[in-house]
């Protein structure tokens, strides 16, 4: 029996012509597997995340002003409506792809902008945190929940929400200190910043072992790692794939629920938004394969 195809959250709310990578490269991405190079996928619109569940993982103030202080700056651009609901749209992506990968085994959502916002503000072109959603939304039926973040820089935002939560397991390895974070528990902590793209896939390893004890992986999946993405200088496109395949096959052994968000992609490194998009296939096309 052929498995079921793989259920990936998108929708044109996503997206805001016109402004950063972080906010139009999933429409690419999207177009991508709307044609069927990324194998049996199956794209699905999710529901808008609620003021009431952002307030679980943030300041209510930091809630409120996103919503209400119109004269704003929301990280990626100045406030608009659109913008608004493409920070919903993408954050409820996640939760979605939670239920889904509950359900299914796996699932992924081309949200991105997620990692770097903190309880009481958004940072680093995130406003709000959509992978501590979906670590919260994944405890209301597992024990333990790991987050694997592989962009090129930290995630400080998500320890700033998550770090102090015993369910909580975090792995980060980053080729960029940005937004690094000191980890305070080292049976739930890993923090790595690799400069050698020779043992970057052993890095990768390492953290995946760390993460035994999860019953559910949710994947940051940057492709600022890439060296012609402005990341390290000799990590290349294959060695990108091999991450990719190894992620993927590591839950897959374990039979844990799985799942993926686009994380970083720009075109510092004088990439086309077309490129950044091809990248992140990869991911899709990883989870995707039977």
């Amino acid at each position: 029996m052929s498995p079921a195809p793989l259920t990936v959250f998108y929708s044109p709310a996503y997206v805001v012509e016109g402004r950063m990578e972080t906010v139009t490269k999933a429409k690419l991405v999207a177009e991508l597997i709307a044609s069927g190079q990324a194998g049996d996928v199956r794209l699905q619109a999710p529901k808008l995340a609620t003021r009431k569940e952002l307030e679980r993982i943030h300041d209510p103030e930091h809630v409120r002003s996103t919503f209400e202080d119109t004269g704003a700056f929301l990280e990626v651009g100045p406030w608009s409506q659109p913008l608004l609901n493409s920070i919903l749209a993408s954050t409820g992506g996640m939760r979605d792809a939670v239920k889904e990968a509950l359900r299914s085994g796996r699932s992924g959502s081309l949200s991105s902008g997620l990692h770097h916002a903190r309880r009481r503000a958004g940072n680093g072109f995130c406003q709000f945190n959509g992978l501590a959603l979906a670590a919260l939304e994944a405890l209301k039926q597992v024990k333990t929940v790991g987050i694997l973040d592989l962009d090129a820089h930290a995630g400080g935002g998500t320890f700033d929400i998550l770090g102090a939560d015993p369910r909580v397991f975090l792995a980060d390895i980053t080729v960029n200190s940005f937004d690094s974070w000191e980890p305070t528990d080292p049976a739930r902590h890993f923090y790595y910043e690799v400069s050698e793209p020779r043992s970057y896939l052993g890095h990768v390893e390492d953290a995946l072992h760390f993460l035994e004890p999860v019953e559910f992986l949710i994947y940051n999946a940057g492709m600022d790692t890439y060296e012609k993405a402005g990341g390290l200088k000799g990590l290349t496109k294959d060695i990108i794939r091999k991450r990719e395949r190894l992620v993927v096959e590591w839950a897959r052994r374990r039979k844990i629920p799985h799942l993926f968000a686009l994380a970083g992609g720009y075109k510092w490194g004088g990439l086309s938004l077309a490129q950044i998009a091809e990248l992140h296939l990869e991911t899709v096309q990883a989870f995707a394969r039977p």
